[in-house]
């Protein structure tokens, strides 16, 4: 180990001359973690496959022959003091060096500040169950993604540790320099290192995720405003959305994911798990916890919802952060989310929220059964147009604006069904014109004026058509 450890300082050094500063010195690191990157965790891969939102390396903490030495605890001595969780995910200080940005880009680096502070995120979990090892992943998703895009398959990523302190540097190392075939920590020996004096504070350190996911389902008239009201309340500051459409011909496969056949590099047709909506945005949720994520699902009761959740179905039971109350076995998709050495465990995260809409005057679609509804917070758009941007817009060369006219449509069409109990769901909603249906062409808007005239009459049926 030690004598690994001064070879790699040895190459890293005389490679990476031109990084040290007066805020950085290779003689002063103490610790590396070498991660030779494969096609499934770079970004430079075969586009027939899936590719990871994050690079990891396990770091299973183990004690060494004279029984004192941790080498995971050693690397990042704040784990030390968080023994006592089963699970978490912290954010670690990480600098990332632009002179080395600009060399794995092959350009001349121009400025005066060369060092860019972004993160690091260590993940520990429990393998095989409750009593199983404590497994630390190393992982990192947008916050490196500049150094990420420039290395490909047998490039290196490597994570280094000064003598105490809290900063990392992360660095990148093409394949033309040999730093090994997988992936290790490489510690300076004991004798010849001081105890390291960094002191994480757990609070220092919070766990980052962000808390507060849920499943809502929003339902009203058509046009009355649902997706309006996902994209500008429930996802407005949403990093990541992931938006399907359900109809009778959507399956489990098409959502969750399934196995399809691939040709790999070599022209060879092989078969792997291609993840669906659901898988992709999870693994976005899970590898960047600090940001929140929704899946919104259009038109859920056109398709048969609870047999495209299948076993999904179980994690919609959350609890009052947003965790899943239960977790799932799902091997394929465990792979896909949490990497090779997943428990084959799924759950869903606080950071990742689930909308759907449903038309309540559709007919002939699927019902939603009442166990499936009772794991949804079931919520009502009002159909109110006076709130809509064009509520004041004048239909055509009339003077009769769009609220008006909703207003007194709604109206002719609750009194020509009185005592039908859903004669409410048949409604005209307050967004089913946009501004461009209502506006008035002319020849000013380059058509001629038959053109004008069948649009003004397409209008005109199409609006007689919602009161019959």
């Amino acid at each position: 180990m030690s004598n690994e450890y001064e070879n790699y300082r040895s190459v890293l050094k005389s490679t990476l001359s031109y990084v040290e500063d007066s805020s950085f010195s290779w003689d002063d690191v103490v610790g590396f973690l070498v991660i030779k990157l494969s096609n499934t965790d770079c970004l430079k891969t075969n586009k027939n496959r899936s590719v990871s939102n994050a690079t990891q390396i396990q770091l299973t903490s183990r004690r060494e022959a004279d029984g004192d030495v941790r080498p995971t605890e050693d690397f990042f001595p704040t784990l030390t003091l968080n023994t006592t969780f089963k699970s978490w995910r912290i954010s670690v200080p990480t600098r990332i060096n632009l002179k080395n940005i600009s060399s794995l880009e092959g350009t001349e680096f121009e400025g005066d500040s060369h060092w860019r502070m972004d993160c690091i995120q260590i993940r520990r979990r429990l393998l095989n169950g409750e009593n199983g090892n404590p497994a630390l992943h190393i992982c990192y998703g947008d916050d490196l993604k500049p150094l990420r895009e420039l290395l490909g398959v047998n490039d290196y990523l490597v994570i280094v540790k000064r003598k105490s302190e809290a900063v990392y540097e992360a660095f990148g190392v093409k394949s033309d320099i040999d730093l090994g075939n997988g992936k290790g920590m490489y510690l300076q020996p004991e004798t010849s290192r001081d105890k390291d004096s960094t002191v994480f504070a757990f609070a220092d350190l919070t766990e980052t995720r962000v808390c507060g996911g849920r499943n809502v389902l929003l339902y009203g008239v058509p046009g009355c405003g649902k997706s309006y009201m996902i994209k500008h309340t429930y996802c407005k500051d949403a990093h990541g959305i992931e938006r399907v459409v359900f109809h009778p011909d959507y399956t489990y496969g098409d959502f969750v994911g399934q196995i399809l056949p691939i040709t790999d590099d070599e022209g060879k047709i092989k078969y792997e798990f291609s993840p669906g909506p659901f898988t992709r945005i999870l693994r976005q949720a899970i590898d960047n916890p600090a940001k929140k994520y929704c899946l919104v699902i259009e038109e859920i009761n056109r398709g048969n919802a609870p047999a495209i959740f299948g076993d999904i179905f179980q994690l919609l039971d959350r609890d009052d952060i947003g965790n899943s109350a239960y977790e799932i076995t799902n091997a394929d998709v465990a792979e896909k989310v949490y990497g090779e050495d997943s428990t084959g465990k799924v759950t869903l995260p606080p950071n990742l929220s689930i909308l759907a809409t449903m038309n309540t005057s559709d007919q002939n679609v699927f019902t939603l059964d009442t166990a499936f509804q009772r794991r949804w917070n079931m919520r009502m758009v009002e159909n109110d147009v006076s709130k809509t941007s064009i509520a004041k817009k004048k239909i055509l060369d009339t003077s009769i604006t769009w609220a008006q006219f909703n207003d007194r449509i709604n109206s002719l069409i609750l009194s020509k069904n009185v005592g039908m109990a859903s004669s409410e769901d048949k409604r005209l909603g307050a967004y089913f014109v946009t501004e461009n249906d209502l506006h008035l062409y002319t020849s000013e808007d380059g058509i001629s004026e038959e053109e004008a005239i069948m649009l003004r009459f397409f209008l005109i049926r199409f609006l007689v058509d919602q009161i019959t």
